[in-house]
């Protein structure tokens, strides 16, 4: 196994764009990080605090606010103290974190009702809901950071490949080789990516895969893939309305719940069927579906919970967004293939060197740099 590697010449329109290309997705690469980080310690976060802490029972409750306290009681002290000397300042910080831990017993119990009211509502009745909540977020933006950091090594030569032929053949028959092994990964790239799409559409939107025949209904045929297209087309404009339909409730629900108040019991009846009634839901759904879902207008105080319904269709609205999801994969195999055939360009006007010992080059020089700083701190002064 081994990478590639670009060689230095004067810049091309096709080098410029894959530079501009590559500082595009590292840039969406640590976007995508911090998302994951922020949604994975909300979720912990929120976790713990609305964990309650009882004689015999789970102490992840208690465990997490020790965390908490201690580490705000030791970036205090380490603020406060690191100017007074090194043993002041560990002894300090030191103590501070100890009482730290300890004192998170004095709030062990408190914020619970409110933290797991919080937690409930990001789950099961915001948007977040929709794609399976704080961990089906993460786990999406986990699959993005993949595909970013693989098409990433494919502009950078970066990607495994194995070099055995290209070490064996005549130097000549290098860079025809070379461009034979990228065409062939493009097309596994494409090919993937339509399989992908034709998969999902099926599988996830159930679009028809086989239909009676034009001319003999006694046959089947294979449904063509417009027809495909059209049924996903339209479940997807449904799904992004319940996506709009959803956030306009979370706007809703954002005060009573940050508030305090619990997120399945602030809204009544009157209030769901008003909201019902302030978008066009028929453009995307039955007219008998919808009257189904309004409430019984002689009990107005009646409690809803403020989730988007999905009428008619047997779906259950958490994870509903998922299967708009699933097109990253397929999306971004077809940004990996468009890759490979800028890297075909590239080599074929020389603008990449294919050469097998190369790979290894920038490793290389790292190690080189590293033994020289190393030789010149063992130099006396």
């Amino acid at each position: 196994m081994a990478d590639e590697s670009t060689g230095v010449k004067d810049q091309s329109s096709l080098q410029r764009l894959d530079a501009a290309w590559q500082r595009l997705e590292a840039r969406l690469c640590a976007g995508v990080l911090v998302a994951e980080i922020i949604s994975l310690t909300l979720w912990i976060s929120l976790k713990g605090l609305s964990a309650d802490t009882q004689p015999g029972g789970s102490a992840s409750g208690l465990i997490y606010r020790g965390f908490v306290t201690a580490t705000a009681f030791g970036v205090a002290a380490h603020l406060a103290t690191r100017k007074r000397g090194a043993k002041v300042h560990g002894l300090v910080t030191t103590v501070a974190v100890l009482a730290g831990l300890v004192a998170a017993r004095l709030w062990v119990h408190s914020g619970v009702a409110w933290a797991s009211n919080l937690l409930n509502w990001l789950q099961n009745a915001s948007v977040l809901m929709l794609i399976g909540g704080l961990r089906g977020l993460a786990t999406r933006l986990t699959l993005w950071v993949a595909l970013l950091g693989a098409s990433l090594a494919t502009s950078r030569g970066k990607h495994i490949h194995v070099d055995v032929l290209i070490r064996y053949v005549p130097v000549r028959l290098r860079r025809p080789t070379a461009v034979v092994g990228q065409i062939a990964a493009m097309l596994v790239c494409f090919f993937g990516a339509v399989g992908f799409v034709d998969y999902i559409a099926i599988s996830v939107y159930r679009a028809d895969a086989n239909k009676p025949c034009p001319g003999d209904a006694s046959k089947s045929c294979d449904t063509t893939a417009g027809e495909k297209g059209a049924t996903v087309e339209h479940k997807v404009a449904a799904d992004f309305f319940l996506l709009g339909r959803q956030a306009s409730l979370d706007w809703k629900s954002v005060g009573p719940v940050l508030g305090g108040t619990p997120y399945d019991k602030w809204m009544t009846a009157s209030e769901w069927n008003t909201w019902l009634d302030g978008a066009d839901w028929t453009a995307h759904f039955d007219k008998t579906a919808m009257d189904g879902v309004h409430m019984d207008p002689s009990q107005p105080d009646a409690k809803r919970m403020p989730q988007v319904p999905v009428p008619g269709t047997g779906e259950e609205a958490r994870g509903l967004l998922v299967r708009e999801l699933d097109f990253v994969f397929p999306f971004g195999l077809v940004m990996i293939g468009i890759k490979f055939l800028l890297r075909i360009l590239l080599i074929l006007s020389g603008r990449i060197e294919v050469d097998p010992e190369a790979a290894h080059a920038e490793e290389d020089l790292a190690n080189a740099q590293e033994r020289d700083e190393e030789a010149s701190k063992e130099v006396p002064a």
